[in-house]
């Protein structure tokens, strides 16, 4: 352990941006919590996914940022609270400049052009050709507490049940799954939403993919995201109402998530809440790296087709007819869907 650490007492930890990013890093936070038992940790996330990581993190105060409480005000609250350690998980140089503002004795971010003026403790950035990860991005987040010095297993996702108040679940949504029977016959969520063009799986394959679980009894329920209307008049009649979801708040969904038997879906932010709730998955890669991305369980199912230009990260795809999708057939995802199910039966 580093000099100074376990006099720690206070703790600012920035983890803004992306909500899948936000969820693979609750569980370095958490390992954080237990290593520190006598400080008070704060992390700094995007206002609208505040109150759905505050439940899921309770060893830790969530305070929630938005772009109009930047500038002076803000940063006279950073440099008032007193840090003794900083963690920069975003690395941007906005943030790095949040750390700086700290005075904090220990400043630990990424050894990044522009910001690691920042930190007196760098990290090297798990990147590689400028866009792929060398591992699971779960591993590069713990990352800080390795050079912290802290003895670190491996990680694992949080896994736990998430305790929501009553205000938390609106009125409609209880009806509605009070009359879906969920607890009686759990279903398996689709949630194939895409907020990259380059991500979104084919709705021929999603059809193939419902008509095989229909074939076999496997109960599918088709969660839509935002912007998913055009979607779902493409499907048409060939998905019946009873399996769509209502819209729901990210509350809603984590309590809908958690009480389904699987995720199968696109890499997206509802998927790392399913792997934070406990729940297997399947998920469809194309721009995305599976190595960064899916976690090195067999719970966790990462399937992709074999081309040449996959995790190229790129957000609307430059190749005509989107190889690495287009041909990943519902069939597929379905043989996936099956081993994670048997694996499930297994125990």
């Amino acid at each position: 352990m580093r000099p100074g650490l376990e006099q720690a007492r206070r703790v600012l930890l920035i983890r803004r941006k992306a909500l899948g990013d936000c969820l693979v890093t609750l569980p370095a936070v958490r390992r954080l919590a237990e290593a520190l038992p006598h400080a008070k940790l704060d992390l700094v996330v995007d206002r609208p996914f505040a109150p759905l990581l505050q439940r899921l993190a309770p060893f830790c105060r969530v305070i929630a940022w938005s772009r109009d409480q930047g500038g002076g005000r803000w940063y006279r609250a950073l440099r008032r609270e007193g840090y003794d350690l900083v963690i920069d998980w975003l690395g941007n140089p906005r943030t790095a400049l949040w750390a700086a503002v700290t005075g904090a004795p220990l400043r630990v971010g990424y050894d990044l052009p522009r910001r690691r003026w920042a930190y007196n403790l760098k990290v090297p950035r798990n990147r590689w050709r400028g866009h792929d990860l060398r591992g699971f991005a779960g591993e590069a987040f713990l990352d800080p507490l390795r050079v912290l010095g802290l003895e670190v297993k491996p990680w694992h996702p949080l896994g736990g049940e998430v305790v929501f108040q009553a205000s938390d679940l609106g009125p409609r949504y209880l009806a509605w799954k009070a009359e879906a029977r969920l607890q009686e016959d759990p279903p398996v969520a689709l949630m194939v939403s895409a907020t990259w063009p380059a991500k979104a799986w084919p709705a021929r394959h999603i059809k193939a993919l419902y008509r095989e679980m229909r074939d076999h009894g496997v109960r599918a329920l088709l969660i839509p995201g935002p912007g998913d209307q055009a979607l779902l008049k493409e499907l048409g009649g060939d998905w019946p109402v009873e399996a769509i979801a209502p819209d729901t708040t990210l509350l809603e969904l984590a309590d809908l998530l958690g009480g389904c038997r699987a995720f199968v879906g696109t890499d997206c932010g509802p998927r790392h809440l399913a792997t934070a709730l406990g729940r297997p998955t399947v998920t469809v890669f194309g721009p995305t790296d599976t190595m960064g991305w899916n976690p090195a369980d067999p719970r966790h199912v990462a399937l992709s087709e074999p081309v040449d230009c996959l995790g190229c990260d790129h957000t609307i795809c430059p190749r005509p007819g989107r190889p690495c999708l287009e041909n990943l057939s519902g069939s597929t995802v379905f043989a996936g869907l099956q081993g994670v199910l048997a694996a499930i039966e297994k125990g």
